[in-house]
């Protein structure tokens, strides 16, 4: 059932994306993904990686006794390493995490403006919730402390 007060929820969520859609961290991030779309050395170096770790699956599937695998395993690596390392993809990585530890903030600040019991999964062991008042109530492993 739709009412008023639905849509004045509605209508603050929207106020709230803008708000995070101009910030500083949202425009950084917006930023860095461009630029990880379109640097051709990048792109070299993701399409390299691919190539590998198609190799590296088949050598998953039969374990060591393929007769590639130590060689294919130390490849993959090696492309995994080099693509992460390029400062456009590191500064990428950074600035993604810096946006997700941002809406993981707000969800935090929602959910414990509700109630404390509320449970947050956050999807980061290294977010606490006890900054914001909240936390698992239970005491249980379900991950929102």
């Amino acid at each position: 059932m739709f009412t008023v007060e639905t849509a004045n929820i509605l209508d603050q969520s929207d106020e709230l994306s803008a708000c995070i859609m101009e910030s500083e961290i949202y425009q950084a991030y917006r930023e860095a993904k461009y630029k990880l779309e379109t640097d051709l050395e990048v792109k070299i170096l993701r399409k390299k990686f691919d190539q590998i770790k198609s190799h590296y699956d088949d050598c998953l599937r039969f374990g060591r006794y393929h007769p590639d695998y130590n060689r294919v395993m130390k490849e993959t690596r090696q492309q995994k390493r080099e693509y992460e390392m390029h400062p456009v993809v590191s500064n990428f990585k950074t600035k993604e995490t810096e946006l997700q530890n941002l809406l993981d903030e707000v969800v935090s600040i929602v959910s414990y403006s509700i109630s404390n019991n509320v449970k947050v999964d956050t999807g980061n062991p290294f977010f606490t919730s006890e900054s914001h008042g909240g936390g698992c109530s239970t005491g249980g492993s379900c991950g929102c402390s």
